[in-house]
């Protein structure tokens, strides 16, 4: 007899396993830190972002600094004055292994050509590497936003707002690179399951995808021109 009591606990298991990855976006200059993760199905990457005013894109690895064509996400523009974090996270949850390049599409000093990129899931064999991605990006013009305001990620509020007495805020050079595994210093989550979401850029294919969930709150409620969120605080 098929015991419903067992597969119930030993799924509720597995949901407890996923973790949130932490990533702060422009605490040291243009970068992410850490720019390369290495997370699981179900895991959470949750940006924080830091001044001035930054973006996540999913993108496409041979297109530097151009929006996923399917899938994908965007979290919009986050405002954020000096010296503070901003309120708001951006979660992305990811729903398999494959490589998912990112960058920020903010084009006031070129933040994506200049160092301001990452890679989750990079491939073993060497081929999608965030060394080659960069190499790539640092030949590209300007980032392009996706059309229209965030998807495929949740906007929810930032669990710690503090912000160290030693910390920078400037975002005048990139970062060295960091990564982060499913060993470091994360957090364990359990969440509801979203739903799919789709991209809204044209061109080109993404090498993996990610799910969508209610946005809680944008931080720009006239959001609607990608672009015009990008004048504040640059």
């Amino acid at each position: 007899m098929v015991n419903l009591s067992s597969f119930l606990i030993a799924g509720l298991a597995l949901q407890a396993q996923a973790i949130v990855f932490n990533v702060s976006v422009g605490r040291n200059g243009l970068s992410f830190e850490p720019n390369e993760i290495r997370a699981a199905k179900d895991d959470i990457i949750e940006f924080r972002f830091w001044p001035k005013n930054h973006s996540v894109v999913a993108g496409r690895f041979n297109e530097p600094c151009v929006p996923a064509q399917a899938g994908g996400f965007y979290s919009g523009f986050f405002p954020t004055p000096a010296d503070t974090i901003n309120p708001q996270v951006f979660r992305v949850r990811i729903n398999n292994s494959d490589p998912i390049v990112f960058y920020c599409s903010q084009n006031n000093g070129q933040h994506c050509k200049n160092g301001m990129y990452g890679i989750i899931n990079p491939t073993q064999n060497g081929v999608t590497t965030l060394s080659g991605y960069g190499a790539l990006a640092r030949q590209a013009g300007n980032a392009t936003s996706p059309a229209g305001g965030p998807f495929g990620g949740q906007i929810a509020a930032n669990p710690n707002t503090s912000v160290p007495p030693s910390s920078s805020t400037t975002s005048s050079a990139a970062a060295s690179s960091s990564t982060s595994s499913r060993t470091g210093s994360v957090t364990a989550v359990t969440t509801p399951s979203p739903t799919r979401g789709t991209s809204t850029s044209a061109g080109g294919n993404t090498t993996a995808t990610a799910n969508t969930a209610p946005n809680m709150g944008a931080p720009f409620v006239g959001l609607a021109v990608a672009g015009a969120a990008a004048l504040f605080l640059v």
